[in-house]
């Protein structure tokens, strides 16, 4: 039987992997732990238990839709970068991608994506994460939030040069 492979929540933006494709294991682990630290103490600040249960339950899916959340922001950055440089504006073209701090528009666009990877990120856990659990649909919504706050791909607004590139 052929064994499947299956990438999941990754905490940098998805084309990071063009250039520096090795990162993508650690990356994943990096990101699972993540969700998983932020997950149990999003369930101990409601005062949820039986802690362990909720989160095999939910877990695999709180990682695939950051993953897919963070996929839909990084395609809104890639977006954004092909409308500046048809639109002629090089450096916001350039800095969007290499260093959003360097103009004024690139790093209100790489936000704005940061923001909807965390819109995804939370629609689809509020609606899809926790449907093997017996939370509350107030309870799903706050772990959703939480998980779309403190999951949201913060690498978007992080030179590239501080990996080395530029």
């Amino acid at each position: 039987m052929k064994k499947e492979t299956r990438l999941y929540n990754m905490i940098f933006p998805i084309w990071l992997l063009m250039f520096i494709p090795w990162v993508c294991f650690p990356a994943a682990v990096l990101n699972f732990g993540i969700d998983t630290l932020v997950l149990l103490l999003a369930m101990k600040k409601l005062g949820l238990a039986p802690k362990k249960t909720l989160w095999k339950k939910s877990i695999i899916r709180v990682v695939i839709f950051g993953f897919i959340g963070d996929i839909v922001g990084a395609l809104c950055m890639l977006g954004c970068d092909t409308v500046l440089y048809h639109a002629g504006k090089h450096d916001a073209n350039y800095s969007l991608m290499y260093d959003p701090w360097q103009d004024p528009l690139s790093l209100v666009l790489a936000v704005c994506c940061m923001a909807i990877a965390s819109l995804v990120i939370f629609l689809l856990d509020r609606r899809f994460a926790f449907n093997k659990t017996d939370l509350s649909s107030e309870h799903k919504k706050k772990l959703a939030l939480g998980m779309a706050v403190f999951t949201t791909p913060i690498l978007f607004i992080v030179p590239t040069r501080l990996f080395g590139m530029y």
